[in-house]
């Protein structure tokens, strides 16, 4: 009987263990971690967040999620309503505005190195302009012909002065 009741009382604690260790992480998701997951689900943001988990989403935001989805204007969108839910988007315009501009471009800068930047630079700014690979298969194709025709040429003078 009084190996049961231990066995009991370990399984309780072991539960409670188990249970307070679930709702600690879950507690401990951030709202700015808590926005993006919204996002997630369906592509929308449909719950109803603070101005200050936007801007913790916003910087949340990886250099993928900027290229490849339209999770940034989300957020953005987001803090502009909560901001004039509050009432403060006259005061916060302004500051608010730049700061995911300013952050997508310098988090990108700063994390990539020289070849990137260089690419960066040269690089298309649209969807709708001429992709880096073939710029360079372009020119490639340009050196190429230029070669043929300098070899053709470099023939046909070296075949007449040699049959001359």
């Amino acid at each position: 009987m009084g190996r049961m009741k231990t066995l009991a009382i370990g399984a309780a604690i072991a539960a409670t263990a188990a249970l307070s260790f679930g709702a600690g992480s879950a507690a401990a998701q951030s709202c700015g971690q808590a926005v993006i997951q919204d996002w997630y689900v369906d592509g929308t943001i449909d719950g109803k967040y603070s101005p200050r988990c936007y801007r913790e989403a916003l910087g949340r935001v990886t250099d993928q999620d900027r290229i490849y989805s339209d999770l940034p204007e989300q957020l953005d969108r987001g803090l502009r309503a909560a901001l004039a839910q509050q009432g403060t988007l006259g005061t916060k315009k302004t500051i608010t505005q730049p700061a995911p501009r300013q952050t997508a471009s310098s988090g990108s800068h700063k994390a990539s190195g020289p070849v990137q930047r260089v690419l960066g630079e040269l690089g298309p700014d649209r969807a709708d302009s001429i992709p880096i690979p073939l710029m360079i298969l372009a020119g490639v194709a340009f050196l190429l012909i230029a070669a043929g025709a300098f070899s053709a040429l470099f023939r046909r003078l070296h075949g007449r002065r040699g049959g001359s």
